[in-house]
């Protein structure tokens, strides 16, 4: 059988009705186009894993199929899907040959290491693992010796050229959130603190953007009505226009304490439109927010210390606009062809042959 270069064995939510929209879905996207347009159609093998429960037998054939046909296997399941595949391509590969490629969204699989044994003996047939920080490549350095590279977000949206310079503008400072709506995401706290920053009049107010978990449905469509005074639910941000929405903010707020926190797409498209983020200092925060020149950080769960920030920065225009044009710059280290860099010298040079 003649073998293709690359088979994609991951959650790209293309089998499912209402897939779950975050990090891992972007990212696996982000890399199937990647790869599609470097190496066309013919070279790129995909396996979505999003409707694992109902096509289980299907997808077990499917995941021998891409084994034997692949040159190289990039796995890029969800939490629950890394449970079975990573197994799957860990017992194929001394059968097949292919090299293993695992580039890691978020950071919760140290955590799932811990807890399961069987994991931790199949990472370690893993070739090459790219976790998105510096901070998870070393937590993982103990599960493995294979050769470990950071490998951040990226998104394949276009950055803007320049800041939107009418974001800073105007009395009422508008601050946004940019994520999933949970309240792991710390969407409570943001609306808690803007609230309290804005006691003194409309200082500033917050839109909140993303998508609704159907668990707190009720919990936020009480919450909005309720504080409808500083805060308006505007939706899902989708399309080419995404970028431009996010430029018109002040600031971003990413008050986040989900268990599972990686790097953020959200984070990198904020910056990617000029858009600096006020975040708490949880997981990798520290190492994507650089507190005083992209943005803020502040302690998990102080919300007072968030709607400190949140004042200072309405009265502090010209350092907001400093911080802007800073994000910007910092976000060209997320153009995919940089981010994918690892994945392609791989493919090309140190795959097997």
């Amino acid at each position: 059988m003649k073998k293709i270069k690359i088979g994609l064995v991951g959650y790209t939510g293309e089998s499912v009705k209402n897939p779950i929209i975050g990090g891992q879905m972007a990212k696996t996207r982000g890399i199937k186009k990647e790869l599609i347009k470097k190496y066309g159609n013919e070279n790129v093998k995909i396996v979505d894993t999003s409707n694992q429960k109902k096509e289980g037998v299907r997808l077990f054939f499917r995941c021998i199929k891409t084994a034997c046909s692949c040159k190289n296997v990039i796995i890029m399941p969800n939490k629950n899907g890394i449970k079975v595949i990573l197994p799957i391509f860990a017992i194929l590969k001394p059968l097949f040959g292919f090299s293993l490629i695992y580039p890691v969204v978020g950071g919760w699989i140290t955590d799932l290491l811990k807890k399961n044994i069987y994991l931790r003996k199949q990472i370690r047939k893993v070739d090459l693992i790219l976790p998105e920080t510096e901070n998870l490549k070393d937590e993982l350095k103990q599960y493995t010796d294979c050769r470990i590279s950071v490998m951040p977000i990226f998104s394949t949206r276009t950055p803007l050229e320049s800041v939107n310079t009418e974001s800073v503008s105007g009395k009422t400072k508008r601050f946004c959130t940019f994520s999933r709506v949970v309240p792991e995401k710390g969407i409570d706290e943001a609306i808690e603190a803007v609230k309290s920053a804005d006691s003194d009049g409309r200082v500033c107010s917050l839109d909140i953007w993303g998508p609704v978990d159907e668990n707190f449905a009720d919990h936020y469509r009480v919450l909005f009505e309720r504080e409808a005074e500083y805060v308006t639910y505007r939706g899902v941000l989708n399309g080419d226009d995404a970028l431009n929405t996010l430029s018109e903010y002040y600031m971003m707020l990413f008050p986040t304490y989900y268990s599972g926190e990686g790097f953020p797409t959200g984070v990198c498209e904020a910056f990617m439109a000029g858009l600096p983020v006020i975040a708490s200092d949880w997981r990798f925060n520290r190492e994507l927010v650089a507190d005083g020149r992209t943005g803020y950080i502040f302690p998990v769960h102080d919300t007072e210390r968030l709607a400190q920030i949140v004042k200072e920065m309405c009265g502090n225009e010209n350092l907001v606009m400093s911080m802007k044009n800073a994000a910007l710059k910092y976000s060209a280290r997320f153009e995919p062809g940089q981010v994918m860099r690892e994945i392609f010298e791989w493919i090309d040079l140190k795959g097997p042959c």
